[in-house]
């Protein structure tokens, strides 16, 4: 980044990006939306990123991280063993509080499959990453039915069906905390 442009303003233009999409979708989404959302001129925004693809490239890094830095603090959790609990809590808080999810899977899913295609692989990176200790901890992995990247599979798979296939939105985070809920019983390390 040039040294007259500051991350503090970048990181704004994003999060403004975030709500945004929230509000409108990607398909709609302006400069203008994301400026007014930021509270920051066009002219700015379009300092930082000169394009909408720009800008949008950006942020699905910019969501990664984001996602990726609060696992790691949720598994960090004050200096105690993380457990798959902890990464469960985390995955529902983090879906709840989004800004734009519940919006972009009913208005463009077409958009939302494509970018999980693309993008499941990074998913499973960090998730791999970050996981691998507490999955290797867990139940079915000790016992030999599962293995640590199966049962991390399958929890990523579990969230990402339950917001594919979302009903009204109490009742999707109902069926996730039901979903979440089952691994973590399946999973928890046996005393």
């Amino acid at each position: 980044m040039p040294a007259d442009l500051l991350p503090e303003t970048r990181d704004r233009i994003l999060e403004g990006a975030l709500r945004a999409v929230g509000r409108v979708g990607f398909r709609h989404l302006t400069m203008s939306d994301v400026a007014e959302s930021a509270a920051l001129s066009r002219g700015t925004v379009y300092r930082y990123f000169p394009s909408k693809d720009d800008l949008l490239a950006v942020l699905m890094e910019y969501e990664q991280d984001r996602f990726s830095g609060g696992l790691e603090k949720a598994l960090e959790s004050g200096g105690t063993p993380a457990t798959i609990e902890a990464v469960a809590e985390y995955i529902i808080t983090y879906l709840r509080q989004h800004p734009a999810l519940t919006l972009l899977i009913d208005s463009e899913p077409a958009y939302v499959l494509a970018f999980l295609r693309r993008q499941l692989p990074e998913f499973h990176r960090i998730s791999s990453d970050l996981l691998a200790p507490v999955m290797a901890k867990a139940a079915p992995v000790q016992e030999g039915k599962l293995t640590a990247e199966e049962l991390e599979d399958l929890l990523l798979r579990v969230v990402l069906s339950v917001f594919l296939v979302p009903g009204a939105r109490s009742a999707t985070e109902g069926v996730l905390e039901g979903a979440l809920d089952s691994i973590v019983r399946l999973a928890r390390p046996r005393p």
